[in-house]
């Protein structure tokens, strides 16, 4: 059965990300960071402890990253599907960004990416076959005001993408990235109400997105339809 690894499953885009595979039948390892207990976790997605597999870990710490990746391996056997969804943000002027803010956003953002791909990539050349999905921004393309650090991390992140799918092709191997717009999740609670209607009203579908609206190109993505699609950025932000 297909094995599905994602990071950031827990809450927000990467939990309806989990929650699209669980639908599909497949056995979904995932990383969370926060202290939640993970039997509740289980509970939550409504699922056979057998389909998902809840993995603590820190996407930033290579040794954990390691661990987790050996740890879902041992329960579903090689990963087939990797789908990077960790990433946190930090909003400010570009000279109030101290070198702990730069370390936590580049070692989350890409540095969770490397780690990620640094243990999985191995086994899919192996097997010739495998398809790797990140999620960046629209801002890695675009850059935002008071989010340098954010949109630096997310252009990294999409550079790495385009570099590994001409890289691993060869090998059977797939790698895209999505790129949401304004979506609906926890990133966007430190923005006023004001602030979301106006991010609403500068997206041309006059509505903030939904994380199962990234869930569903991930999906896409990962799905024989697009077996000739790699080393793409897909923008998913209605028009913004």
């Amino acid at each position: 059965m297909t094995h599905v690894f994602v990071s950031g499953g827990s809450r927000g885009i990467g939990r309806a990300v989990v929650e699209a595979y669980l639908r599909k039948g497949f056995n979904v390892s995932f990383i969370y960071h926060s202290d939640y207990d993970r039997e509740e976790l289980i509970s939550g997605f409504g699922v056979n402890k057998v389909n998902v597999n809840p993995i603590k870990a820190d996407v930033s710490d290579p040794i954990q990253v390691k661990q987790a990746v050996e740890s879902s391996v041992k329960v579903y056997g090689d990963i087939d599907i990797l789908v990077s969804v960790s990433g946190i943000s930090r909003v400010g002027l570009a000279t109030d960004f101290t070198f702990d803010d730069y370390h936590l956003v580049m070692d989350t953002n890409f540095g969770g990416l490397f780690n990620l791909c640094r243990n999985v990539i191995p086994m899919m050349v192996h097997n010739k076959t495998g398809c790797i999905i990140a999620v960046s921004s629209m801002w890695g393309q675009r850059g935002a005001s008071c989010e340098a650090l954010y949109s630096a991390s997310k252009g990294a992140v999409d550079s790495y993408v385009k570099s590994l799918a001409k890289e691993l092709g060869p090998s059977g191997i797939r790698v895209n990235a999505v790129s949401p717009g304004v979506i609906d999740t926890d990133m966007l609670s430190c923005f006023s109400e004001e602030d979301k209607e106006s991010l609403k009203n500068d997206t041309p579908l006059m509505r903030i997105g939904k994380p199962e609206d990234i869930a569903n190109t991930v999906l896409f993505l990962s799905d024989d339809a697009a077996s000739f699609i790699t080393g793409q950025i897909f923008c998913v932000d209605g028009g913004f």
